[in-house]
């Protein structure tokens, strides 16, 4: 096979590629739902022509097909130049896509002139899935960064209906569910709905973002999403979309007609994917952020879906209903002498050590220096 590259760096060469895109994520093997051409035109949509030198986006064609596609930015960070995921930080996974007749390894090494050349420090792709053509490609020529991680996920396809997939679950599971229940249902009546009109979609996208905000104060924590100002901007595009592939998806749990847990994602290639929630935490010992994840399972299977992905991390609640999981790792590599010392001395050595040092502090100390360094209230 005889490749050829190229890279678009404008908004109009991104949006004149549409069409094979989309072609070849209909082709494509991986999990690319962040990396599909109606998600990132909702980052161009918000960056704007402004941020036009920023977009990397690397084409990998075999005559005038599209056989694997990367899409990058150029972030400049306090002096460095990051090439990183196009759609960061809003974005949950980097993915390449790769056609399938195509070696995903040979496809990657096609991109290696295109990452030297884009005058960044290093490039990082973060949250890599162990499962796709990206991981097939970069896994032997890039180094791992930070710890590894997994993201959970229950493959629906393996029982007809919800109440065979809950029958398989483990029977002190099961009653610690019901147990659940009984709680709610002494404080009164339980109601569950899910849909897409924009009512609901505004109420529990805003709930959502507030009470994961109110939650990362409580705990002391933060992330690069909240800390950047548009993301509150990127999350209300989702509020009245019309995309064609990427559906948007709304769940709340009601207890006597007041939500009590709320969770919203996206629809993409017959599967979920649980992009944010949140609960009451007057109600938390009830565990009701456990119960709806119960219920948005059935509802998946009311809509005919394949698959749920909760998403990174892999923490105690999901896999209560995680029928598995797949690993995945953040990559580095370094292009020029800066990227070799910020990605061997505080990537590799320093950051992993104060975050370790930052986890095992009590919420409340971790709480006053976060709150500190971000000047919250």
């Amino acid at each position: 096979m005889t490749f050829t590259t190229k890279v678009l760096r404008t908004a109009d060469e991104i949006c004149a590629m549409k069409d094979q895109w989309m072609a070849l994520e209909k082709r494509s093997q991986g999990t690319h739902v962040f990396q599909s051409y109606d998600l990132s035109k909702h980052v161009l949509n918000l960056t704007g022509r402004e941020h036009e030198n920023a977009y990397y986006v690397i084409c990998v064609l075999e005559a005038d097909k599209l056989v694997g596609l990367l899409p990058l930015v150029v972030w400049h960070k306090k002096g460095r130049k990051i090439l990183t995921g196009f759609s960061e930080p809003y974005q949950q996974y980097t993915e390449m896509l790769c056609d399938p007749d195509c070696d995903p390894k040979q496809v990657f090494e096609q991109m290696q002139s295109c990452f030297k050349d884009s005058g960044a420090d290093y490039v990082h792709l973060g949250q890599v899935r162990h499962d796709g053509p990206l991981f097939a490609g970069c896994e032997s020529c890039f180094d791992h960064s930070e710890e590894e991680k997994a993201a959970p996920f229950v493959d629906l396809t393996q029982w007809e209906d919800y109440d065979g997939y809950y029958n398989h679950l483990k029977r002190a599971t099961r009653k610690r569910i019901r147990n659940g229940y009984n709680r709610f249902d002494r404080m009164g009546t339980l109601d569950h709905v899910h849909g897409n009109d924009p009512k609901l979609l505004v109420n529990v996208i805003d709930r959502s973002y507030e009470g994961r905000v109110d939650w990362q104060r409580r705990l002391g924590l933060t992330s690069r999403a909240f800390q950047d100002d548009a993301f509150r901007e990127f999350l209300d595009r989702f509020k009245d979309s019309d995309d064609q592939n990427l559906k948007v998806a709304a769940f709340c749990f009601m207890l006597n007609g007041e939500p009590v847990a709320d969770q919203w994602g996206f629809i993409y290639d017959d599967c979920y994917y649980a992009y944010m929630s949140t609960w009451d935490e007057e109600k938390a010992t009830a565990g009701p952020g456990k119960l709806h994840l119960g219920e948005v399972i059935k509802s998946c299977y009311e809509l005919g879906l394949k698959r749920v992905d909760f998403l990174i991390p892999s923490v105690q609640y999901k896999m209560v209903y995680a029928t598995g999981e797949v690993e995945a790792s953040d990559f580095i590599k370094p292009l020029n002498g800066k990227g070799y010392l910020y990605a061997n001395i505080w990537l590799k050595q320093v950051r992993p050590k104060l975050k370790a040092i930052m986890q095992a502090m009590p919420a409340e100390q971790r709480k006053k220096i976060i709150n500190t360094v971000f000047n919250r209230k």
